[in-house]
């Protein structure tokens, strides 16, 4: 499997420049801006940064759901709703992948230098700087295929 890392930052940036402001969606109805920064949010998110959602998860999403999710075997589900939150959280602001890419070197220096305390996953309970590493992949490669790069 893959590592989130470096390279694979400058992977996905690289993906994204390729992305349209424009372009459509192969599912779902964000736009490349907002779906940038919906992993803008989630980046931010895992290191603690912004309002934090209630635990909505339970012993299938933690036990079952989650290995099969963030070791590949699990896609993620086209279309699905995110989790929800009392209040809801404002839908994040677009963004562009230049904060991106800023956003994902500060997460790589806070885990190579063992600073990362990760937020506790919303539907899989504590999943640590590693498991966090895989989400974060998952997440980034479902988006990338939703708009073809």
């Amino acid at each position: 499997m893959r590592t989130f890392d470096h390279d694979y930052v400058n992977e996905v940036i690289g993906r994204l420049d390729r992305l349209k402001p424009d372009a459509k969606p192969r599912w779902g109805v964000m736009s490349p801006g907002q779906m940038i920064g919906h992993l803008i949010f989630w980046m931010r998110y895992s290191m603690g940064k912004g309002p934090e959602y209630r635990f909505a998860g339970n012993w299938f999403t933690m036990r079952v759901v989650s290995p099969l999710m963030l070791n590949g075997w699990l896609p993620v589900p086209r279309n699905l709703k995110g989790i929800q939150s009392v209040p809801p959280l404002p839908d994040p602001p677009p963004g562009d992948s230049e904060t991106l890419h800023a956003v994902l070197e500060t997460y790589l220096n806070l885990v190579q230098s063992g600073e990362l305390d990760p937020r506790r996953h919303p539907a899989f309970g504590d999943i640590g700087v590693d498991g966090w590493a895989k989400m974060h992949m998952v997440h980034f490669e479902h988006h990338l295929k939703q708009f073809g790069v």
